[in-house]
């Protein structure tokens, strides 16, 4: 009896044995599918998030142009308010593990998109900390997991999330402020110092970036043409805004200017979700 009943079990083992094979196999596609789709979702935030910050800033810049008296870019504030307002709305719908700073950034936006009658310094701090808050979120999603791993020539991307996107910020900052001075034409001795300090921090980190990226980047190209732009804004900047407390240059021009290098630096951004993209097949 004893080894009729060690038969059945044995029986019962080798059935039962494919059957927790296919389970085991079909746990592992789940999971692995699961981790899939929480990857591509966070690409799928990042490019949100590039889009979005280029916005913030650009409705920084302008609108604190137009409340420092150029009343020609009221209407490319209009524009670009009517975009953010579309592009929040958009990502509320997103599944993302950070819903609430999601819609932490789409209260700010409600804030800081009332400008009319408002301080220009009560502007841009408004601006300043909903981007920020962009930022932050930026290196959190792409912190939550290493986009980068085993792929090594995806190596550069830290470089892109921190040095490139906070360079594009103090740019944006440097267009904001500078957009301000031009459109009133004239500067206070305070404000050409936040100039400066924010030429050094665009000149060192941009430097860091380019020296970094010079190994692992492989369109050179690109590379060269943002070196190239963000030292025509710093020229700018040294020119226009540094040297005289009465700037003559046109608010829009000045604008126009910073918006080549900052746009150059996006450019980089949106090379490093390509290659993101290809790699995770997003």
């Amino acid at each position: 009896m004893y080894g009729l009943d060690t038969v059945f079990v044995s029986e019962i083992l080798l059935l039962a044995l494919p059957l927790v094979f296919v389970l085991l196999v079909a746990l592992h596609l789940r999971l692995r599918g699961r981790r899939r789709r929480h990857l591509h979702g966070n690409i799928e935030q990042l490019q949100v998030l590039r889009a979005l910050l280029a916005d913030l800033q650009r409705h920084r810049g302008l609108s604190n142009g137009l409340l420092c008296g150029d009343k020609s870019l009221r209407q490319e504030v209009t524009s670009i308010c009517d975009r953010l307002d579309r592009s929040i709305s958009n990502a509320k719908t997103l599944g993302s593990t950070h819903a609430d700073t999601w819609q932490s950034l789409a209260r700010q936006w409600q804030e800081a998109r009332k400008i009319q009658g408002r301080d220009p310094s009560v502007n841009l701090i408004a601006h300043n900390r909903i981007i920020s808050d962009t930022i932050f979120l930026i290196e959190d999603i792409y912190a939550e997991k290493d986009l980068s791993a085993d792929h090594a020539e995806l190596g550069y991307l830290v470089c892109i999330w921190h040095e490139v996107v906070q360079t594009a910020e103090w740019s944006g900052q440097a267009r904001a402020l500078g957009t301000g001075i031009a459109a009133r034409r004239q500067s206070s001795a305070d404000q050409r110092v936040r100039l400066r300090f924010l030429h050094q921090k665009i000149t060192e980190l941009s430097d860091l970036a380019f020296e970094h990226l010079a190994q692992r980047f492989s369109d050179k190209r690109k590379l060269d043409a943002c070196r190239e732009a963000v030292k025509g804004l710093l020229a700018s900047l040294e020119r226009e805004l540094l040297t005289t407390d009465k700037p003559s240059i046109e608010a829009k021009q000045y604008f126009d200017q910073a918006t080549c290098a900052i746009n150059e630096l996006f450019g980089l951004v949106d090379c490093a979700l390509l290659d993101l993209k290809r790699v995770h097949g997003a």
